[in-house]
């Protein structure tokens, strides 16, 4: 769970960023990136968003006890 968490602030202060009309920390960038390698060029909104669902997801699955 910690993992998704982490996937889910990642993406979460690069909204916040975006929403300040600051750039995001490059750091978060890169991870989002890591996280959802086959998104390629998508713009970072969409990236975050896609972070998330994936996380929200996944934290779903491991509840329902699938996950293991």
């Amino acid at each position: 769970m910690e993992k998704t968490t982490k996937a889910l602030k990642t993406a979460l202060r690069v909204l916040a960023a975006i929403t300040d009309d600051r750039k995001p920390d490059p750091a978060d960038v890169e991870e989002l990136q890591r996280l959802a390698p086959l998104m390629g060029d998508t713009p970072l909104d969409d990236l975050a968003s896609d972070v998330i669902q994936q996380a929200l997801r996944r934290r779903a699955r491991d509840k329902d006890g699938h996950g293991q």
